[in-house]
């Protein structure tokens, strides 16, 4: 039973690994989302300005609003490819405790309230 009890802990551990993962996952699936729109802006403002014929000194800020978007959306792909491979990992080691237990344990938090399940009315 003991064992038992150890692998459950160790699993509860594990899916709250996962969800962690997952939180910072969907995140940067944002924050990602948000540097593409500014990167779309972007080539909006530049065709706008290459129509306009805009002098030097709006050029080059152009130029340096770009390359600063283009490094946000770098710096968010790695950090995107880093947060996916410790989701992966967080997930095979859940799901090998799963395999290991036979079932999932339902952590202490989340299980339901039944001290009045059987005065409820059912629905």
């Amino acid at each position: 039973m003991g064992d038992n009890a150890d692998l459950e802990q160790r699993a509860v551990k594990a899916l709250h690994c996962y969800r962690e993962a997952l939180t910072r996952v969907e995140g940067l699936e944002q924050e990602e989302a948000a540097a593409r729109r500014a990167l779309a802006e972007w080539q909006g403002r530049v065709e706008i300005a290459t129509f306009n014929g805009n002098a030097s000194p709006a050029r080059s800020h152009l130029i340096q609003t770009g390359q600063a978007t283009i490094a946000r959306l770098h710096e968010v792909r790695l950090a995107m490819s880093e947060a996916t491979a410790a989701l992966d990992l967080a997930y095979k080691e859940f799901a090998a405790l799963d395999d290991e237990l036979g079932y999932l344990p339902i952590p202490a938090t989340a299980k339901p309230d039944t001290t009045n399940a059987a005065n409820s009315p059912e629905e």
